[in-house]
């Protein structure tokens, strides 16, 4: 019995065991992975979890999700930055972590300002983003979850 097993696969057996439908799980899994995929690190295990009891969705799947796409959101976020950066045409400096270190020793409120609005930025894009993406995961989630059910309630604990 593998890592994967025991942290996300058995959790997901018990979850299918107990009844929920396809539709409640696909969405409950998308919404962990899109919303986990938010530039905006340190708040999205709150962010998924209110999520789930605000839409009464399955908070185990959700979380399960969340944490999936964890090392993904670490991955992008600058990326997320640097195009939320170009947006507000500050493009004549380029984003660098040293450039920030040495703004922030300078003008600690402006620097605060500057990230601020690039963070704004990038959660615009993460928008954009996210919507025809979650519809995408959702179908592919829903046909996944339907092909392989069977599969999940045969695994042994």
């Amino acid at each position: 019995m593998g890592w994967a097993e025991r942290k996300f696969l058995f959790p997901l057996k018990k979850i299918i065991l107990a009844g929920i439908s396809i539709e409640k799980l696909a969405v409950s899994l998308t919404i962990g992975l899109i919303v986990g995929l938010i530039p905006i690190y340190g708040i999205t295990t709150l962010l998924v979890g209110g999520i789930a009891i605000a839409l009464r969705l399955n908070f185990i799947a959700v979380q399960i999700a969340h944490y999936i796409v964890h090392p993904v959101q670490i991955a992008l976020l600058v990326p997320f930055l640097k195009i939320g950066d170009s947006l507000l045409l500050k493009s004549d400096s380029s984003f660098t972590v040293k450039q920030y270190i040495g703004l922030f020793k300078a003008d600690f409120w402006g620097a605060m300002h500057d990230l601020w609005l690039i963070n704004l930025s990038a959660i615009g894009v993460w928008l954009i983003l996210s919507i025809p993406l979650s519809i995408l995961v959702y179908y592919c989630l829903f046909r996944v979850i339907k092909r392989f059910i069977p599969r999940l309630s045969g695994l042994r604990r």
